[in-house]
């Protein structure tokens, strides 16, 4: 049995430019979710690939650089996705019963300390299986937002990287 509402909700469309923060591990394979797969994000439980992508810059670098501060290449990405999860709205909320706390719930102590799964993974899982492919999100960092895809390239949104120099591939 579902825990939200996900079914019926629109699916929003988000056309434009993203911009992620790559560690120097992951910068040339810009496309990939696996970094965030090894042990999960706040929207995708561990083993699930992940594109985490913000809508402004500075966004961008407050996420990648939480409490560290350690080197990463800034990127620009193009998006195109047609079938994405608007958790920015209160309404979207509302209608599918996602309390506003479980966009700032600690999933880190949960994870960590409690050894237990935050709600957040729950609704990416449900939220992948009701034909999303990913979720717009408010940043816990900074005052911008997140797009977090779960299903881009041939099974889902189309990205592209902006890499005009070719530096970010091998």
């Amino acid at each position: 049995m579902s825990q939200w509402a996900l079914a019926g909700l629109p699916r929003r469309s988000v056309v434009g430019r993203w911009w992620r923060m790559l560690s120097p591990r992951w910068h040339h394979e810009p496309l990939s979710g696996a970094g965030a797969a090894r042990a999960g994000g706040r929207w995708n439980p561990p083993g699930v690939a992940a594109l985490y992508l913000s809508a402004d810059h500075a966004t961008a670098i407050a996420e990648y650089m939480q409490a560290l501060i350690h080197p990463g290449t800034l990127a620009p990405y193009e998006v195109a996705a047609d079938a994405i999860l608007d958790l920015t709205d209160a309404s979207v909320r509302a209608e599918a019963g996602i309390a506003d706390s479980l966009l700032t719930q600690s999933w880190r102590r949960i994870r960590d300390i409690e050894r237990g799964e935050p709600d957040s993974w729950a609704l990416a899982r449900e939220g992948m299986t009701s034909g999303f492919d990913g979720c717009l999100v408010p940043s816990v960092q900074n005052r911008g937002r997140n797009l977090v895809l779960w299903h881009w390239g041939a099974t889902g949104a189309r990205v592209s990287v902006i890499d005009p120099a070719d530096v970010l591939t091998p």
